[in-house]
C-alpha cells in the first residue's frame, strides 16, 4: 500500500494555519487589554498547536457554566443584604479624608461595599503572633469559625491550629473550612483533611479541577483569599496562608516566607463574613445565610475600613482600576511591597508618571522568588522604573510575601493581591482599604523595616546588563500580561 506522507504534512499545515487564524480572530474580537491580546497572539502564532492548547486552557476567564450560574444566584440572593448594609452605613458618618473620598466612591461603585466606621485593627507582622492570636481566638470561639485560605499545609504551628479547630468543633462551635483545590491539594488529600471530615467538620475545596473540567473552565483561576471569621465578631485577613514558614517550601531555596495579617474587630467583620458566606454557598452548593440580622454595626474602635473583594464574579479588571486610582492619588510618597511584580504597561506607565511628577516611589520585592516566570520577567519590567528614578529594593531576609501599599503616610492597602495580572484580573482576592493616618503609619513603619533588610538595585549597573541578559528578560516581558 503506497503511503503519501506529504499529504499528511500538508493537512497538518492547513489545520495548524486554520487554528492560528481562527484563534487570533477570537483573541482580537474579545477586546481584552492590548498587552494581553498581543501576548496571547504571540503565543498562538509562535508555538504550533501547543500555543492554541494553552489559550484554550487558560486564555479566557471561564469559571464553568454551573459555577457561574451558582455565583449569579448567590449574588441575587444577597442583594437585599447589601442594600440593608448600605442603609445602615448611611446612618453612620465615616471620617474619610477629602482627597480619598473619590477612591471610596470608586471602590463602592465597582465592588459594592461601602466604607464602614468604628473598626479596630491590630497589625500582626510575624507568623508566630499571627498563629498565636488566631489560635487563641478559635480557642475562645462560642458559635462559629469560618476559615477560607489558599493554602493550608501541615507542619509546626499549622498543626497546632488544626488541633484547636478540632477542639472548637467538639465543644459545639460550627466550623466551616474552604480551601483552594490547587493551593491546598496536599492538605486536602492527606491525613489532616481526613481527620477534619471524620470529626464532622464541614470542609470543601474551592474551584475543583480535573482533566475533564479543564475543557470547560480555567484551571489557573484560583481562590487566593486568606480570611478567618470567628463568631461574626473577629476577623483576620492579609497575606499569610495557614503554613508555618519553618516547614513550608524549604526546598525552593528562597528562605522563609514573610507575611502580615490584620486582626479586625468592628463592622468590617460583617462584610468579611458575608464574603465567606458567598464563597461557601457557591463552592459547597448550600443556601447561604443572607439574613440582614447578621449585619452588625457595633463599634470596636474608630478606624474607617473598606473591604474590597475582587475576582471573576465582580466587574472585570476592578482591582486593576483601583490600583491605578491609588497610584494617581499619591502626591509625596508611594511604597509598594509585593512578592510577584509583573504589571501591565498601564500600571507601569502610571508608576513612571507618578515618579515624574515628583512622587518618591519605592518598590520592595524579594531578592529570590519561587516563580521561574516572574524571576525572569520582572527585570525587564524594572528598566523603565529605574530610569524614572523609582527605587527598587530587593528583600534579602526570605521571600517577602506581604502585599501592601502606603500612600503619603495617610492611606494604605493590605490583603492578598499581588502586583501581577493574575491577581488583578483573574484570582479571587481580598483587600482592606484603610483610610486612617495612624494605621497607615504602622504599615509605613513595617515597610521601612522591610527596606532596612533589603539592598537597592544600582540603576547604573542594572541598565548596563549584558545583551543576552537583556534579551532574555525582554522576551519574558512579552508574556508578563498573562503571568
Amino acid at each position: 500500500m503506497q503511503q503519501h506522507p506529504e499529504w499528511i504534512a500538508y493537512l497538518l499545515f492547513i489545520l495548524d494555519l486554520a487554528i492560528r487564524i481562527g484563534l487570533s480572530l477570537r483573541i482580537l474580537m474579545r477586546s481584552n487589554m492590548v498587552g494581553v491580546t498581543f501576548a496571547w497572539m504571540t503565543i498562538v502564532l509562535a508555538v504550533p498547536y501547543l500555543g492554541a492548547l494553552l489559550y484554550l486552557l487558560i486564555g479566557e476567564r471561564r469559571l464553568g457554566e454551573h459555577r457561574t450560574w451558582r455565583a449569579r444566584k448567590v449574588i441575587e440572593q444577597s442583594i437585599h443584604w447589601r442594600s440593608t448594609l448600605y442603609e445602615h452605613a448611611s446612618r453612620e458618618p465615616v471620617n474619610i479624608p477629602a482627597r480619598y473620598q473619590s477612591l471610596d466612591q470608586h471602590a463602592r461603585k465597582i465592588i459594592g461595599f461601602p466604607s464602614l466606621p468604628g473598626n479596630r485593627l491590630t497589625l500582626l507582622s510575624d507568623y508566630q503572633s499571627i498563629f498565636r492570636e488566631l489560635i487563641n481566638d478559635i480557642k475562645d470561639a462560642q458559635t462559629s469559625c469560618d476559615l477560607e485560605f489558599y493554602i493550608w499545609e501541615a507542619g509546626g504551628l499549622a498543626d497546632e491550629l488544626l488541633e484547636m479547630v478540632l477542639e472548637a468543633h467538639q465543644r459545639g462551635v460550627s466550623v466551616r473550612i474552604l480551601l483552594d483545590a490547587v493551593g491546598s491539594k496536599n492538605f486536602l488529600r492527606g491525613t489532616p483533611a481526613k481527620r477534619l471530615r471524620k470529626a464532622g467538620i464541614k470542609l470543601t475545596d474551592a474551584l475543583h479541577v480535573n482533566a475533564l473540567l479543564m475543557l470547560f473552565q480555567r484551571a489557573d483561576i484560583r481562590n487566593h483569599r486568606k480570611i478567618a471569621v470567628i463568631d461574626n465578631r473577629i476577623a483576620y485577613t492579609g497575606s499569610q496562608n495557614l503554613v508555618d514558614p519553618r516547614y513550608f517550601k524549604q526546598q525552593a531555596g528562597v528562605g522563609e516566607w514573610v507575611d502580615l495579617m490584620i486582626r479586625i474587630e468592628g463592622p468590617a467583620v460583617t462584610v468579611l463574613k458575608h464574603v465567606t458566606e458567598m464563597d461557601w454557598s457557591v463552592e459547597a452548593r448550600e443556601t447561604g445565610n443572607f439574613s440582614t440580622r447578621t449585619i452588625s454595626m457595633q463599634r470596636a474602635g474608630d478606624l474607617p475600613v473598606q473591604v474590597v473583594p475582587s475576582g471573576p464574579v465582580f466587574r472585570e479588571g476592578a482591582m486593576h482600576q483601583l490600583m491605578m486610582s491609588i497610584i494617581y492619588r499619591a502626591q509625596r510618597e508611594l511604597i509598594i511591597t509585593t512578592p510577584y511584580f509583573a504589571p501591565d504597561e498601564a500600571l507601569l506607565e502610571a508608576l513612571v508618571t507618578a515618579a515624574n511628577r515628583g512622587v518618591d516611589i519605592t518598590l520592595v520585592i524579594p531578592a529570590r522568588v519561587d516563580s521561574l516566570m516572574i524571576r525572569y520577567a520582572t527585570p525587564a519590567l524594572l528598566h523603565g522604573l529605574l530610569e524614572a528614578g523609582i527605587r527598587v529594593a530587593q528583600f534579602d531576609a526570605g521571600l517577602l510575601h506581604t502585599k501592601s501599599i502606603s500612600v503619603d503616610g495617610e492611606f494604605c492597602v493590605v490583603g492578598s493581591v499581588n502586583t501581577d495580572m493574575r491577581s488583578l484580573w483573574l484570582n479571587f482576592e481580598i483587600s482592606l482599604f484603610v483610610y486612617d493616618e495612624e494605621f497607615a503609619r504602622q504599615i509605613r513603619e513595617l515597610q521601612a523595616s522591610y527596606i532596612s533588610q533589603s539592598r537597592f538595585i544600582d540603576s547604573k549597573q542594572f541598565l548596563q546588563r549584558t545583551f543576552p541578559q537583556r534579551l532574555g528578560a525582554n522576551i519574558m516581558r512579552l508574556f508578563a500580561p498573562v503571568l
